[in-house]
C-alpha cells in the first residue's frame, strides 16, 4: 500500500449534496441541519442551540466532537449503534489517535476547515476491523459555533454502514483502520476550501 492524495469528488450546497447521501443517518442529520441554517437566516448553529430532537433518526449513528487547534478533536457523545460497531465507547477519546501518523495532519486540516470556512463534507469510507473485515461507511459533518472557552468549534456527525451491519454488531470486533475512498464538500454559504486534499491508502 502507498500513500497518495486524493481531491474531493464533489463540491456543492447543500441541497445539491442530499442527491449523493446513501444512508439514511446522514440524510435525516444533513436535512436536519438545513432547517436549522434557514431558522437562525443562515448562521451557523452553536452547540447550544442543538435540538437532538430533530435528528431522532439518526441518533443511534451520532457523534459530537470538540475541536481544539492545533491536535485536538474530543468525542462528546457517540451513537449507540456507532459505539456497538466500532467495538468501544469513544467519549472522551481524541480522533487523531486512531488516525495513521502519515494522514493525521491531513484529518486535522479536514476538522479545522469544516469550523474554521464553515463548510460540511459527506464522505465514503472504507473500515477495517479485527478478523480481517472491511466495512463501507457513510459520514458527514456539520460546523457548530462554540461558546465554551479553549474549544474554537464542533462538529456534529452521523456515522452510518452502507453495506448491512448487523452481523458485526456484539461480535467483538474491533475497528483498526479507515481509509477515505470519497469526500465530497458541502458550501453551506460560506463557500469551501477548494485546495483540499485528502491523504489516503491505494494498493
Amino acid at each position: 500500500m502507498v500513500w497518495t492524495t486524493l481531491k474531493p469528488r464533489c463540491v456543492g450546497g447543500l441541497d445539491e449534496a442530499l442527491s449523493h447521501y446513501r444512508t439514511p443517518g446522514c440524510r435525516t442529520l444533513a436535512e436536519g441541519y438545513g432547517a436549522m441554517l434557514a431558522a437562525s437566516g443562515g448562521a451557523v448553529p452553536t452547540k447550544h442551540q442543538l435540538d437532538l430532537g430533530v435528528f431522532v433518526r439518526a441518533m443511534p449513528h451520532l457523534a459530537l466532537v470538540a475541536v481544539t487547534k492545533p491536535d485536538k478533536c474530543i468525542y462528546r457523545i457517540a451513537g449507540e449503534r456507532l459505539k456497538e460497531r466500532v467495538g468501544f465507547n469513544m467519549a472522551g477519546r481524541n480522533y487523531y489517535d486512531f488516525v495513521p501518523p502519515e494522514r493525521r495532519a491531513f484529518a486535522a486540516r479536514a476538522m479545522h476547515m469544516v469550523i474554521e470556512t464553515p463548510c460540511a463534507f459527506r464522505a465514503e469510507i472504507q473500515q477495517s476491523y479485527s478478523g480481517d473485515i472491511a466495512l463501507m461507511i457513510e459520514a458527514t459533518g456539520f460546523p457548530l459555533r462554540s461558546e465554551e472557552s479553549g474549544i474554537d468549534g464542533f462538529i456534529l456527525f452521523a456515522d452510518q454502514s452502507i453495506e448491512r451491519d448487523a452481523d458485526y454488531l456484539d461480535s467483538g470486533l474491533q475497528l483498526q483502520g479507515a481509509n477515505v475512498m470519497r469526500r465530497d464538500l458541502i458550501d453551506i454559504g460560506f463557500g469551501v476550501d477548494e485546495t483540499f486534499e485528502d491523504m489516503i491508502q491505494q494498493a
